[in-house]
């Protein structure tokens, strides 16, 4: 008696080769990047103190979804070209061409399991993954790659023996400081006061700084001289700020 279901025998057992061949290539070759991805980045784990249920919830439950997502076309070649290639060493497709199959009827199990797989990426890729990359780019700013910080506000610091420098609020990318002011004490009375309204850093000279829009008030007891100017360059040791 001809039975009339749509999936016989045979599609069920070229689906569960192709699909655990799949599975198994993938697998296999999501481990060993998780083996080199930790050990690439566990003395910066072990530094940053991430705890292990973060490592292995927040970072790695998102990091395979993500790259077996990714990669999941080149998995499916080859579990395509593995398990057929076995099928014919054993013989079993001449088997199936003898019984007077058409090769258009034996693919259909083929075009099944990768529509299961085309599912399955759908929703990896439109629900799952995007939440979790958010997680997991979290964690890496967090853990990995802590970003640095490229800007500093209300900066004082003494860089010579009775000098003082202010600034306002500086930005390391742009090297660049903002209300700048420079005041110089002998025997602790102050002998001179340099505000400017920027200040930056020239990164082909050592401690060079070119200073934009100043003003320099010379003290001599009660005597008072003031000097402007739109730019002047100095030798200035802030090596704390551009580090």
């Amino acid at each position: 008696m001809k039975s009339n279901r749509f999936l016989k025998r045979l599609d069920w057992y070229i689906i569960k080769k192709f699909l655990g061949t799949y599975v198994f290539a993938i697998a296999l070759i999501i481990s060993i990047a998780v083996v080199f991805d930790f050990n690439e980045k566990m003395d910066k784990l072990m530094e940053h103190e991430a705890p292990w249920n973060k490592i292995i919830v927040e970072y790695y439950m998102n990091f395979i979804p993500y790259f077996s997502n990714l990669f999941s076309p080149l998995f499916v070649f080859i579990a395509v070209i593995f398990f057929t290639s076995k099928l014919a060493e054993n013989s079993e497709i001449i088997a199936m061409f003898s019984t007077g199959m058409s090769f258009k009827r034996m693919m259909r199990p083929y075009m099944i399991s990768a529509a299961i797989i085309a599912v399955i990426t759908f929703t990896l890729s439109s629900y799952i993954i995007p939440r979790g990359s958010v997680t997991r780019l979290n964690f890496e700013d967090r853990y990995i790659k802590p970003k640095k910080k490229n800007t500093a506000q209300n900066v004082q610091l003494e860089v010579a023996d009775g000098v003082i420098a202010y600034i306002n609020s500086y930005n390391d990318a742009l090297k660049t400081g903002n209300r700048f002011s420079l005041d110089k004490f002998v025997d602790k009375k102050l002998v001179s006061h340099l505000t400017a309204r920027r200040i930056t850093y020239d990164t082909t000279t050592v401690n060079k700084w070119t200073i934009h829009d100043y003003m320099i008030r010379e003290l001599d007891g009660l005597k008072e001289t003031i000097t402007k100017g739109d730019r002047i360059d100095s030798i200035i040791n802030m090596d704390l700020l551009i580090s």
